[in-house]
């Protein structure tokens, strides 16, 4: 007679110290991903984050105020270690550079990883990280390239949310936008790697255009003088940070990432996601997301003339849109699906098959 075994502990602690954006959100879905394969867990955030309902209705959420001060991130660290150890966490994943500070050491009883959505620039507060998760090829190379050995870098990408299918459209009359118009919907910080002017720039060429901007950061007066100076201020609209883009990713044409640098472009999900043809410049991670053609169109970094030119192709191209799409969404469900992404943390955190 099989004698059963007691399935393995599966509790985890995350250490987060972000704000809002893409990359929180994707802290949100997976904790609740982990959640559905049995996973305990408890998460350090800084107070105040606007997604902590989320997250706390699967996640045991403690708020702690991070402290710069040599001498109290010792405390801190000791403090978050000695709630770790409550609370019977065996595995500790740390979110992006800044949480490597205030990781638990491991040991016998405690496996620490931090997972990566950007290149590193140092390893000098990773003392405690025993393995690195990076969501692209070219991170987990990058950080090859710096010193840290390959044996202990994993590639585990991003999964988005399915498309409810009671989400109603943003409605184009709310923001100034004709219903006939084609809308260009991009998503991001205001900032200079994201060249949201880009943008910008290629609807000049493209009338009845419209441009939807999702988003906030320091370069939105530089955006709105150049919409400004390039007379197309009636077809670029600001639209503000978006806790929940679907209702404007419902109600838009097509998805751009013209970024300079971008590691993975989780956006480009996103588009797919929502049945959206991409276009994107050819920075890292679209460049390895998108086959060119078939799933996406990409132009070359910096070039509005390009970018212009792969709209126009869609815009002028119905076979063309169609073909994206079908490819596209194909793609995310293959091999960026909820089940695929969130097994492979599984596997990784708690054992093969977990």
């Amino acid at each position: 007679m099989a004698i059963e075994t007691a399935p393995a502990r599966r509790t985890l602690a995350h250490i987060h110290l972000g704000e809002d954006g893409g990359a929180e959100r994707f802290f949100v879905r997976l904790s609740g991903a982990l959640a559905g394969h049995g996973v305990k867990q408890v998460a350090f955030v800084r107070p105040g984050r606007p997604w902590r309902e989320d997250l706390a209705r699967h996640c045991d959420v403690r708020e702690v105020r991070f402290s710069r001060s040599h001498i109290k991130r010792h405390l801190i660290r000791w403090h978050i270690a000695r709630q770790i150890r409550a609370f019977g966490a065996t595995t500790t994943l740390g979110w992006m550079s800044p949480a490597s500070k205030w990781m638990p050491k491991p040991g016998a009883e405690m496996k620490t990883f931090l997972r990566l959505g950007d290149f590193p620039d140092t390893f000098r507060t990773y003392g405690n990280v025993e393995r690195l998760i990076g969501n692209t090829p070219e991170i987990i190379r990058q950080a090859g390239e710096m010193g840290w050995p390959q044996d202990r870098a994993h590639m585990i990408s991003n999964f988005v949310a399915p498309m409810s299918a009671d989400i109603a459209p943003a409605r184009r009359t709310d923001h100034n936008t004709p219903e006939d118009a084609t809308v260009v919907i991009a998503l991001g910080r205001f900032v200079d790697r994201k060249r949201f002017d880009l943008v910008i720039r290629a609807i000049g060429t493209l009338p009845g255009v419209h441009v939807w901007l999702i988003g906030d950061g320091p370069l939105k007066p530089d955006l709105e003088a150049l919409a400004a100076t390039l007379s197309v201020s009636d077809r670029v609209h600001f639209l503000g940070w978006q806790r929940d883009p679907a209702p404007f990713l419902e109600a838009a044409n097509i998805l751009a990432c013209p970024s300079d640098d971008e590691p993975l472009g989780n956006v480009v999900l996103e588009g797919w996601n929502a049945g959206l043809p991409v276009v994107a410049t050819a920075s890292q991670g679209p460049s390895w997301l998108i086959e060119e053609g078939k799933t996406g169109l990409l132009s070359p970094c910096g070039h509005p003339d390009e970018l212009a030119a792969s709209i126009k192709r869609i815009v002028d191209g119905p076979a063309l849109r169609e073909t994206l799409v079908a490819a596209g969404h194909a793609q995310m469900c293959d091999r960026f699906s909820e089940d695929a992404v969130s097994q492979a943390y599984m596997d990784l955190l708690f054992g093969a098959h977990a």
